[in-house]
């Protein structure tokens, strides 16, 4: 944008030679602008959609299995098989 006349509020004209006048409050015409992502991107942005929708972590449970394997009562083959059935079903 070039700024013309003694104070840059009364004339302006853009890059095209489309020149406003600021005191006669002329209508101007809006440009709309739109913002096209790259694959990398858009990539991004569903990695940190899938990110946020995951469930925090419940560390109350965490610490009760730990102390359930340190206690000897979980970590079997079959409560292995359940975990791992368990997780294929969630995804």
């Amino acid at each position: 944008m070039k700024i013309q006349g003694s104070h840059p509020l009364y004339r302006l004209t853009s890059l095209n030679d489309t020149k406003t006048d600021q005191r006669t409050n002329q209508k101007s015409t809006v440009q709309q602008e739109s913002v096209h992502l790259s694959g990398e991107a858009q990539w991004m942005q569903e990695i940190k959609a899938a990110i946020e929708d995951i469930p925090e972590v419940r560390t109350d449970e965490v610490a009760r299995a730990r102390q359930d394997i340190a206690s000897g009562e979980l970590g079997s083959e079959e409560d292995f098989e359940n975990a791992v059935n368990a997780l294929m079903h969630e995804i």
